[in-house]
């Protein structure tokens, strides 16, 4: 097979030139108007690199910008770029951004591969390993088999592990189905490790145990690396910080480990690793390689958001801000706030991030802006500790529908798809939420159905009524209706569509299904008039101000929920998680913390996670960071030193006084 570099040769000036008139950017995009800008070596790089990108930096128009390159010079019919991305919304981002040229659509498409690391196991070395062995393989989903394994358990051995609130650790590690995190000795080890075969025997896998399989195929026949390694000579991992160790340590076995490793270029932020378990190792997220290049010029924001967020990276490094960004709205940076609150105000604070808003931001700015608010935690089933999460700020906030939604019930199925209408303007939402439901309500009564691996949810129904013509029937007129209401329904209408999915249901399990009251239950969401439209559409993790006719509207969610996006102004929202967030981390706000050339590393773990994790939430915004938090969490003092610092702080009375003070002014 032909080597890397003998298939595209060097990346040239013409090259890059070539890529930024492509992608509609200036020439220097790369370079800058110095030539210095660092991205431009790392742009024409072909060897092993780490690309460590600060928040804002263009990491991923950078990597977008080298594989529309590489995939215009690519000529071998075998042998393919590896593209692994940490989520699928990363890959929806490169897929997007290239689709607008022949070559880069190829590079979607067989020999290359770009996807996650959980879709690159699965296609190319567990699943065919699993049924090469005669194993089924129906469903990959952790909470879908830890359910069917829980079921599978002494309702003895359920009750203990209840007690002891390990209900969720019910997988194995090695491929005889032990490794549970009991002691090998113990029975309840061992009733684990008999019901985890059971359910693997049954078809159940979760996420992380297609390793294991991996693994073994990879042990067993050791060449399998080898072909691997000749099918894809280079390796591009993106958002390398939020691998875990497992993951990472399966790709550099598999791709760098031993003789002949391909050539690994990864692009992240090692400050920005939030998806690991606290307490974790931090391997994955730690740059390694001798061939490094740092990106510390953000152009999403100015040097004052940077300054205060800055302090918070677990190995802080230089944040240049060069922003704000125009993509959104063309407008000169904002004053930090901070917005402190009592237990009897904290319901102020979101109108009060509203009016501070339309204070400061222009009517364009408001119109073309993106305005956020978000918490670390997001849902609680406790209500202690005021703040603890969104909806001491929020009490209409949805939680199952933020980021990327879990719903649990019909009517959170049918919210999700008038969320998505909204964004794209398509059917899709309807025909695949709508069949989602059908197959959750199936799993919930205990039908055994498969997950559709690489079908659409809507394409497995279908096929799960291709010998009952009439369901078949029925089934394409409920989706007929759905998409003709938008999935809007009033309560006197719902036992008729909730009749017509049981009839469909029922269809593909053969016989008559009882019970499952709490899944078709009537759920309504308050409407709310969206600015884009004249139309009402149903947005419930939105908040718009005034409510009446609103000027700004600012979305809900957890920090996780926006990790990667860009936002004209964010809101981080203090919440409790052991302890108050914000209120915890006041010496690094007050720039107090870590002393000049340490790091935050020698902190404990929970702190670690803290930083991190509100490290990406100050990160967001190009044009206005804003805090909240209780008022009893700041001394006076300190009240004093933070509007030293630049923060304008703003407490929240009860907001019909300051709309009287305004009046009377």
């Amino acid at each position: 097979m032909t080597g890397f570099k003998e298939i595209v040769g060097n990346i040239s000036k013409l090259d890059v030139e070539w890529v930024c008139s492509a992608m509609g950017l200036p020439l220097n995009a790369f370079s800058g108007e110095d030539g210095l800008d660092p991205r431009y070596a790392a742009l024409c790089s072909l060897d092993s690199l780490d690309v460590e990108a600060c928040p804002g930096s263009g990491k991923t128009t950078l990597l977008v910008a080298k594989l529309a390159i590489l995939a215009n010079r690519w000529q071998p019919k075998q042998q393919g770029l590896c593209v692994i991305s940490h989520t699928n919304a990363a890959r929806l981002e490169i897929g997007e951004r290239l689709s607008s040229g022949t070559a880069a659509q190829r590079l979607l498409r067989y020999p290359h591969f770009v996807g996650t690391i959980h879709s690159f196991v699965n296609e190319f070395l567990a699943v065919p390993w699993l049924r090469s062995k005669g194993m089924i393989v129906k469903i990959i989903d952790t909470e879908l088999a830890e359910k069917d394994r829980w079921y599978r358990l002494p309702y003895g051995t359920r009750k203990y592990l209840e007690s002891q609130k390990e209900h969720t650790s019910l997988i194995y590690t090695k491929s005889d189905f032990s490794g549970n995190r009991h002691a090998s000795h113990t029975d309840t080890s061992k009733l684990i490790q008999k019901a985890c075969k059971e359910s693997t025997e049954a078809g159940y896998y979760c996420f992380d145990e297609m390793f294991v399989w991996a693994n073994e195929l990879i042990e067993k026949f050791p060449e399998v690396k080898e072909s691997i390694r000749r099918r894809f000579p280079i390796l591009f991992v993106d958002e390398v910080q939020d691998n875990s160790e497992l993951q990472s340590d399966f790709i550099n076995r598999l791709f760098c480990a031993d003789e002949s490793p391909v050539i690994c270029q990864r692009f992240g932020d090692s400050n920005q690793a939030i998806y690991n378990a606290v307490g974790s190792s931090l391997t994955s997220g730690v740059f390694f390689s001798q061939n490094r290049i740092d990106l510390p010029n953000s152009f999403r924001f100015s040097q004052s958001i940077a300054d205060c967020a800055a302090p918070l990276g677990l190995i802080p490094q230089p944040l240049i801000g060069r922003g704000p960004t125009s993509g959104k709205v063309n407008h000169p940076s904002c004053q930090s706030a901070i917005f402190l609150f009592e237990d009897e105000t904290v319901l102020n604070v979101l109108p009060n991030y509203a009016k501070y808003l339309i204070k400061v931001f222009s009517a364009d700015a408001l119109a073309g802006g993106e305005f956020t608010a978000v918490a670390g935690v997001h849902r609680s089933d406790k209500d202690d500790h005021l703040p603890r999460f969104m909806g001491h700020y929020a009490p209409r906030y949805i939680s199952q529908l933020s980021g990327q939604p879990k719903p649990t019930s019909l009517s959170m199925y049918l919210a999700c798809a008038r969320i998505e209408l909204l964004k794209n303007q398509s059917t899709h939402p309807v025909s695949n939420r709508s069949a989602e439901a059908v197959l959750h309500f199936l799993r919930e009564t205990g039908f055994s159905i498969s997950n559709p691996l690489r079908k659409s949810p809507f394409r497995y129904v279908l096929e799960l009524l291709v010998e009952k013509e009439g369901s078949k029937l029925q089934y394409l007129e409920l989706v007929d209706l759905l998409i003709l209401r938008k999935c809007k329904f009033i309560e006197s209408e719902w036992c008729a569509v909730t009749a017509k999915f049981k009839v469909v249901a029922e269809a593909i399990a053969g016989k008559d299904i009882y019970g499952m009251d709490e899944f078709f239950a009537w759920f309504s969401i308050e409407p709310v008039i969206d600015n884009s439209s004249d139309v009402t559409q149903s947005q419930p993790n939105k908040f718009q101000y005034p409510e009446s006719a609103p000027l700004v509207s600012i979305r809900l969610g957890s920090i996780h929920s926006v990790k990667g996006e860009t936002h004209t102004a964010t809101l981080v929202l203090d919440s409790f998680h052991r302890t108050h967030h914000l209120k915890s981390l006041i010496p690094w706000l007050m720039r107090k913390k870590p002393k000049a050339g340490a790091t935050n590393v020698g902190e404990n773990a929970s702190l670690q996670e803290r930083l991190k994790l509100h490290y990406v939430a100050m990160t967001r915004p190009s044009h206005l960071l804003c805090l909240a938090m209780r008022k009893d969490s700041l001394k006076s003092k300190e009240i004093e030193s933070l509007r030293a610092l630049g923060w304008e702080i703003i407490d929240c009375v009860n907001h019909e006084q300051l709309d009287a003070e305004k009046a009377s002014s």
